[in-house]
């Protein structure tokens, strides 16, 4: 990291919080924090300061020096001189900021405290600069890092009077910090290779130093889960998002693919945040360091119905932005080409093409591949004998491409209109939808459009568990904001994409999404990040999603469709499976727990909590023209989609580098 040299100005409050780097406040200030509060029972200015110097101040100094040491220690073409007068006002400002609340914590401290603090603080030296340089000595080096990570967690204790320690939670700590460390050293094998930098990876190697860390971190799961049960077997099951994460890049065997660790370090630092939450959380509820007693069930359920407040906020912004613009009656109806490719749809196909040829639209045609080669469909299809369906044989994909953007590409070909529609095989349009397109796209400036179908939900496991998926996308997004600001985390639908064929062709068609098992989806991304006008609207009253009707077909669909949905990130994913199941499915249980056993303290407001989130889901089973089973059943739902989305995760990261195979033909 490059520091911003001075040469009159003091730096800003915002250049002192981004070279603090703010993910890396968790690391060390909430260790403190947890450690301070569970020792004090309280929380007063002391564990104030110290939760705001460890935040902010200590890594500010640490990453000034870190990075004053290795600009003056490391060979890099782009290293500024570490010895000009604004580095070295940086780093004598750094060290003023500081010694305010060294001085405060050493008169307020114990003798014992005062000496872990100078620890801390001649570690924090001693590790990137010289004579020691700990961080360049492979073994001690490791040990030093994890040792700077529980530091601030004993201090705490410590200074809030602890009389012992805990050392299980301690050591298991230690252990995760040594992990840490060593995984985070992989991606520079090569660089610190070349630079004559020693590190655990470089002597160990990637694979060997994968195992290292797997190990260290099942070790800090079982410690966890062993002392400290039964908390401790719910920490741990947390905790073992980061041996899986270290597990998903085992597959880059060499030190050549080092640099795919890259994305495992950045796994690793969102996950401090999401797991760090949890933690505290549920550390919080264990020790009860406030004394609540009873009283953490309404503490609980108020939390519970601010998010279901929120959520209901959430949920009216985005179906008033998503609601699809009144459709403008146009003079000249363009011709519509529709690209329908089918793969196990057989039990939808032909209510699919039926309500296609019932359109009342004059000039369409329908461009129709059997990817499976399922006789039952090819006969359907062919049953209608209609001159505007087209069956097309698609030929096998060339290598690089996977099998449905190669179909999508080869209809877009044959097709002809420069008005296009990609449609689900399972998606029944209502007879005015193509008409509604044509405006949608014709009257206004838009390239692409992705609409939301409603959901018909016929069997059990539809209501069950594909039902809520909308609920999700409505519950927990702020669905219009993501795709105006962050393209690349933009969602659009499969079932129902309509768009200009000039602007697409321009990109490149389906080539630009020839590798991705969801190209209708990132077709619109794409097309939104390079520019194109692009929107995405509900449409419950155009078209209807028939979904997958057994069990092992919505299993199937899942596994190849949620982890792709969530653009392959892990954090995201592990955020949102335990945010969902935490603030969905946990209040119900607690609900019936407590009611059970006869303990009705605080089970009032829990009983409107859980009202009000299903209130939330009621909305979304109306707009969505969803069975009332859907929202009944929705924490047993959202459970199964949850887990779901954790094995289609884990179907994916296991895969070899080049996972997609798997979908080619």
């Amino acid at each position: 990291m490059q520091i911003k040299t001075i040469k009159n100005n003091l730096p800003s409050a915002k250049d002192i919080i981004a070279t603090s780097r703010p993910l890396s406040w968790f690391n060390s200030a909430i260790p403190f924090f947890i450690g301070y509060t569970i020792a004090n029972g309280s929380i007063n200015l002391r564990c104030i300061l110290g939760t705001i110097y460890f935040c902010l101040f200590y890594n500010y100094l640490d990453h000034i020096i870190d990075s004053i040491c290795e600009d003056k220690y490391n060979v890099k073409p782009h290293a500024k001189n570490p010895d000009q007068p604004g580095t070295k006002r940086i780093a004598y400002f750094a060290i003023g900021l500081n010694i305010p609340f060294i001085i405060f914590f050493l008169y307020t401290g114990s003798l014992i405290s005062s000496l872990l603090l100078v620890l801390i603080i001649f570690l924090s030296y001693s590790y990137p600069a010289k004579p020691l340089r700990l961080k360049v000595v492979p073994i001690g080096g490791s040990i030093v890092s994890g040792a700077r990570l529980i530091l601030p967690l004993i201090f705490g204790l410590v200074y809030a009077g602890a009389s012992s320690l805990p050392w299980p939670a301690i050591t298991a700590f230690f252990c995760w910090g040594l992990a840490s460390q060593a995984l985070g050293s992989i991606p520079s094998i090569k660089v610190d290779r070349a630079a004559s930098v020693q590190s655990i990876a470089t002597k160990l190697g990637a694979r060997l130093t994968n195992s290292y860390c797997i190990i260290l971190y099942s070790l800090c799961c079982l410690i966890t889960a062993v002392f400290y049960y039964p908390y401790g077997a719910l920490a741990s099951v947390l905790l073992l998002a980061y041996p899986l994460n270290t597990l998903f890049f085992r597959k880059f065997k060499s030190d050549a693919r080092s640099l795919e660790y890259r994305r495992a370090w950045k796994n690793f630092i969102w996950l401090n945040l999401i797991i760090g939450v949890w933690l505290g959380l549920l550390l919080l509820s264990a020790f009860d360091p406030f004394s609540l007693g009873a009283n953490k069930v309404l503490w609980f359920a108020g939390a519970i119905l601010g998010f279901a407040i929120i959520q209901l906020g959430l949920m009216i912004y985005n179906y008033k932005k998503l609601t699809r613009p009144k459709s403008k009656r146009l003079g000249d109806l363009p011709h519509i080409d529709i690209l329908i490719h089918s793969s196990g749809d057989k039990d939808n196909i032909a209510s699919t093409i039926l309500a296609l040829i019932g359109q009342n639209y004059p000039h369409f045609d329908i461009y129709y591949a059997n990817l499976d080669n399922n006789l039952q469909s090819q006969k359907i299809v062919e049953g209608y004998q209609d001159k505007r369906l087209h069956i097309i044989e698609i030929p096998k994909p060339p290598s690089g491409w996977l099998i449905q953007p190669w179909a999508s590409n080869v209809l877009f070909k044959k097709s002809k209109s420069d008005l296009v529609v990609l449609l689900g095989a399972d998606t029944i349009l209502l007879p005015n939808t193509l008409a509604v397109i044509a405006s949608a796209i014709g009257a206004g400036d838009v390239d692409l459009i992705s609409l939301l179908p409603a959901d018909q939900n016929k069997s059990f496991w539809q209501q069950l568990i594909m039902s809520q998926e909308q609920y999700l996308f409505f519950g927990f997004y702020p669905l219009p904001y993501l795709n105006a600001k962050h393209p690349r985390l933009a969602y659009s639908r499969s079932n129902l994409l309509g768009f200009k064929r000039a602007p697409i062709s321009k990109l490149g068609g389906f080539e630009i999404v020839k590798n991705n098992p969801l190209e209708e989806f990132d077709i619109a991304n794409t097309a939104r990040q390079a520019g194109l006008n692009t929107a995405f609207y509900c449409a419950s009253d155009l078209a209807i999603n028939q979904n997958k009707a057994s069990l092992a077909n919505l299993r199937s669909y899942h596994k190849q469709c949620l982890y792709p949905a969530m653009r392959f990130n892990m954090p995201l994913t592990i955020a949102l499976v335990t945010g969902g199941i935490f603030m969905v499915c946990f209040p119900i249980l607690l609900l019936t727990y407590l009611l059970v056993t006869g303990r009705y303290g605080g089970t009032i407001l829990l009983a409107l909590s859980c009202f009000a989130l299903l209130l939330n889901r009621l909305i979304v089973m109306y707009k969505s023209k969803q069975n009332i089973t859907s929202a009944l059943l929705f924490p047993i739902g959202t459970l199964l989609i949850l887990l779901e989305l954790i094995v289609s995760m884990v179907k994916y990261e296991f895969q070899k580098p080049h996972w997609q195979s798997r979908y080619e033909a």
